[in-house]
């Protein structure tokens, strides 16, 4: 079986950027006060946090303007994934306030930071599946923050209560395991906005950033899905990113992605059995996930050709510019003989950017006996990069 990925890693590191691209200064300032059981390190962290967001906010109003003006709306959630995965953070400048009243000191952090249209059009560039699967895992990313967040003020209302030496330890030790997440979901964040600058480097960042918040906080689910996310597309590294899967699916076993990602895995493995069974688990969960219904179309184009058309008229149905879904309804229809339709089908999987078309688009016409355009696709077959 082919190997399934190089299109989707071209598509997504190609972006159009206009001539005159525009850099945005945005500025935020956020404040912090530290208990006497957390340390200045983690308290100008949250601080900068708060900061970062504040920051976020005003661009955000831009990037929704922009995005109009490119005739190209976004919605809430997709405003503020792109405005946290894009926005640069060019300085950050710290300032210690004693706070007599609350017997402790307050890190207040003033950051600078940056927004490039470049960027934008990037992410609008990308394909709908990388677009969602971006903002669900910032959407989950944001909710954890904020559980966390409510988790210290709870430990902080706690520490002014219980006095007694015991008490006390256990407040130190609930602190130090709460800085360990929250630090974890730094580096997460961190990592991933990395990724989006679409550089060698800067996906060497993101692997480890990504890996360190797996090392401060082994049970954080978004950091296993976010790097085996990188093996996958990035580094073809399969079996690395079925066991980041794995460990994703056993912490967030209701995520419908997991299992798709999961069962690409299988698939590029040629586990065929084990990616069907993924791949159908994931629309128990996400009865409209288009890629899935793409890609059990693409497992059965060879064993059940009918069955094949039905899953792709599905995901097409879903998602329209879901090129796997054209490209195994085109080689179904091949199967079962009948030429122009494979042909029509695989002309428009090639129109949604499949590589693998030319080959199919080649044989169609060649069992047409069109033999100059059959030779002709074959010629660019050889030349251009396999999408599917």
């Amino acid at each position: 079986m082919r190997k399934l990925l190089t299109a989707l890693i071209l598509g997504s590191l190609i972006g159009t950027s206009p001539v005159n691209a525009e850099v945005r200064n945005y500025d935020g300032v956020g404040e912090y006060i530290m208990s006497d059981f957390e340390t200045p390190d983690v308290a100008k962290q949250r601080a900068k946090l708060y900061a970062e967001r504040n920051a976020q906010e005003k661009a955000g109003v831009y990037i929704r303007s922009y995005s109009k003006s490119s005739n190209f709306e976004l919605v809430t959630d997709e405003v503020e994934s792109m405005t946290s995965g894009i926005l640069k953070v060019i300085s950050v400048d710290y300032k210690v306030i004693p706070m007599e009243e609350y017997c402790g000191i307050m890190y207040r952090a003033t950051v600078l930071a940056s927004i490039d249209t470049d960027n934008v059009d990037e992410w609008i560039s990308k394909g709908i599946s990388e677009r969602e699967s971006l903002v669900q895992r910032n959407v989950a990313l944001q909710k954890q923050i904020d559980e966390q967040q409510k988790l210290i003020e709870r430990l902080k209302a706690e520490a002014a209560d219980k006095k007694s030496p015991e008490a006390q330890e256990k407040l130190k030790a609930e602190f130090s395991e709460a800085d360990k997440i929250f630090m974890s979901n730094v580096q997460l964040e961190e990592g991933n906005r990395f990724v989006l600058i679409n550089s060698d480097w800067a996906y060497e960042k993101a692997l480890a950033c990504w890996t360190e918040a797996i090392e401060l906080n082994s049970n954080n689910a978004l950091a296993y899905e976010s790097r085996g996310y990188y093996f996958l597309y990035y580094t073809l590294d399969y079996p690395a990113s079925l066991s980041d899967y794995t460990r994703a699916i056993e912490l967030r076993p209701s995520v419908a992605d997991n299992y798709f990602y999961r069962g690409l895995c299988y698939l590029n493995q040629e586990e065929i059995a084990l990616a069907q069974s993924d791949f159908e688990q994931a629309l128990m969960l996400n009865p409209n996930m288009s890629g899935a219904y793409g890609e059990l179309a693409y497992i059965y184009t060879f064993s059940d050709p009918l069955k094949a058309i039905e899953y792709a008229d599905r995901a097409i149905e879903y998602n329209e510019r879901n090129w796997r879904a054209w490209y195994s309804r085109g080689l179904a229809l091949y199967n079962m003989h009948n030429y122009e339709e494979a042909l029509a089908n695989a002309q428009e999987a090639l129109n949604w950017g499949c590589g693998d078309a030319y080959q199919l688009i080649g044989d169609c016409y060649g069992m047409l006996g069109n033999r100059a355009e059959a030779e002709k696709y074959w010629e660019l077959a050889k030349e251009r990069p396999a999408f599917g």
